[in-house]
């Protein structure tokens, strides 16, 4: 019960999410934001939910209508199963391989994005579904790597220990933390690593073939992930103070607050990059560096072992 409160929790923050991101990108511009309905744009996303679900769904007619509404699917159910290993203080579900949860969930996402650009029969789509499996590959490595160095200090896969550890992590991983930061922004198509979308050139990506409910699974499932590697990225790093009660908890949703809107902040001020130098990017350079800080903390853990 207290799984399933969370992703509806979550689901309603994620809307208004995306509605922050856009008033924020307004602010960076000057320029309005949403601000017609309601209080300054507040339910504005309420407004877009009633717009996106009961606008008629229009099937392409070279797909299938069940492969069509099955790509968004997975994308949503992969994106709020992330949610089912939320370390709360008062979680009833702990996992204790939490993060190989968390793992084998991303990789398996991967197939509702092929999906989605493969099945409405768009050579844009399919374009924009091919640079995002590579994309989400490449950088699944890199990320790997990089979440299995925190691990190695904590000794554990349960996010509820390493939410009560990560000091450690803060303490001897800052160029860590950074490279983190680096591997979520391109594991979740963000700016400026969004040539998935490609406004220039595939004019939305995968997705150009979905309006109405279709769509909005996309929006929720990609906004969801964001807020997910938020919280992710504060329980690794940065929750040190964070897991006792429900000062706790607030605390610790202040922070993913924050590194949301970084996130956001980031799309408003760094150009995008090219396409070629992110692949290159991943692999000669950041993949390379973490190797590098994984050995060392193998090196690291194995002196403490001696001591």
């Amino acid at each position: 019960m207290s799984s399933f409160l969370v992703v509806i929790l979550m689901m309603m923050g994620v809307a208004f999410y995306i509605v922050t991101e856009r008033k924020g990108l307004g602010m960076m511009q000057l320029r309005q934001g949403p601000n017609k309905v309601s209080l300054k744009g507040v339910l504005q996303p309420v407004a877009d939910g009633v717009k996106l679900f009961t606008k008629e769904v229009g099937v392409p007619y070279s797909a299938s209508k069940v492969m069509y509404l099955l790509g968004p699917f997975i994308c949503f159910f992969c994106a709020y199963s992330f949610w089912l290993i939320f370390p709360s203080s008062y979680s009833y579900l702990s996992l204790e391989m939490g993060l190989l949860f968390f793992l084998c969930v991303s990789a398996f996402s991967v197939y509702g994005v092929f999906l989605v650009g493969w099945v409405c029969d768009s050579r844009y789509a399919f374009l924009g579904a091919m640079r995002a499996v590579a994309q989400s590959i490449s950088y699944e490595v890199f990320l790997s790597t990089c979440l299995f160095c925190p691990v190695l200090l904590v000794g554990t896969f349960d996010l509820v220990e390493v939410r009560t550890f990560s000091f450690l992590n803060l303490i001897i991983g800052q160029e860590l933390l950074l490279l983190w930061i680096i591997s979520i922004l391109a594991e979740t198509n963000r700016a400026p690593f969004d040539f998935v979308e490609g406004e220039s050139e595939l004019v939305a990506g995968y997705n150009v073939e979905f309006g109405g409910v279709g769509f909005a699974l996309l929006a929720l499932a990609e906004y969801s992930n964001m807020v997910f590697m938020s919280m992710l990225t504060t329980i690794l790093f940065l929750s040190s103070l964070t897991w006792i009660g429900v000062a706790g908890d607030v605390l610790m949703g202040v922070i993913l607050v924050l590194i949301s809107y970084f996130v956001v902040w980031v799309r408003g001020v760094v150009p995008r990059f090219r396409y070629d130098l992110l692949m290159k990017l991943c692999w000669q350079v950041l993949l390379p560096i973490s190797l590098s800080i994984f050995i060392f903390y193998l090196c690291l853990l194995v002196d403490i072992d001696m001591l």
